[in-house]
C-alpha cells in the first residue's frame, strides 16, 4: 500500500455501521420564541418626491460651465448631496458643468468622481452653484411655466 501525507478518506455510507443512531440535540419547549415587536419604533420620515423638469434641465445646459466657463458644451449636473443610492437629486438641484468632448474629459465627469474637489468642499460648493443657477435662470426671465420657484 502506498503511503501519503494525506488523511484517509471517510468510509462510504454503505460501509458505516447501520445500527448506529444519529445523535439529535434535544430542544426544550419554548426555547425558540418569535421576537416581540418594538413599541417605541421611530416613525419613518416622509420623503419628498423629487421634481422632474426636462425644460429646466435644458435651460441649465445652455449656461456656461460653472468650473471652467466654457460655453456651449454644458450638461445639467445633479448635486450629489441629499440623494440616495441609485437615485438622482431633484432637477432643481442642478448646475451646468461641461460634458466630455472627443479626446478630452469634461468637468462633469471629474466632478462626479471627486477629482475636482474633496467631499467637504463639494458640500459647500454645490448649494452655492445651485442657488446661483436658479437665480440666473430666473433673472433671464425664462423660468419654466408651471414650475414653482424654490423657497430661499
Amino acid at each position: 500500500m502506498k503511503r501519503t501525507g494525506f488523511r484517509p478518506r471517510a468510509p462510504r455510507r454503505e460501509q458505516r455501521d447501520p445500527d448506529r443512531l444519529r445523535a439529535m440535540p434535544t430542544v426544550t419547549p419554548g426555547a425558540f420564541r418569535a421576537p416581540q415587536p418594538v413599541v417605541d419604533a421611530p416613525a419613518s420620515a416622509p420623503k419628498d418626491t423629487p421634481i422632474r423638469s426636462q425644460a429646466y434641465l435644458r435651460l441649465v445646459a445652455q449656461l456656461p460651465c460653472k468650473h471652467c466657463g466654457i460655453c456651449g458644451h454644458s450638461q445639467a449636473a445633479h448635486a450629489n448631496t441629499g440623494k440616495g443610492m441609485g437615485t438622482k437629486a431633484c432637477d432643481l438641484q442642478t448646475f451646468p458643468l461641461c460634458a466630455d468632448r472627443p479626446g478630452q474629459r469634461g468637468c462633469h465627469s471629474f466632478f462626479d468622481q471627486g477629482a475636482l474637489f474633496g467631499k467637504e468642499a463639494r458640500r459647500l460648493i454645490e448649494p452655492a452653484w445651485v442657488a446661483d443657477t436658479q437665480r440666473r435662470i430666473r433673472a433671464m426671465g425664462v423660468w419654466p411655466p408651471g414650475l414653482r420657484y424654490p423657497d430661499p
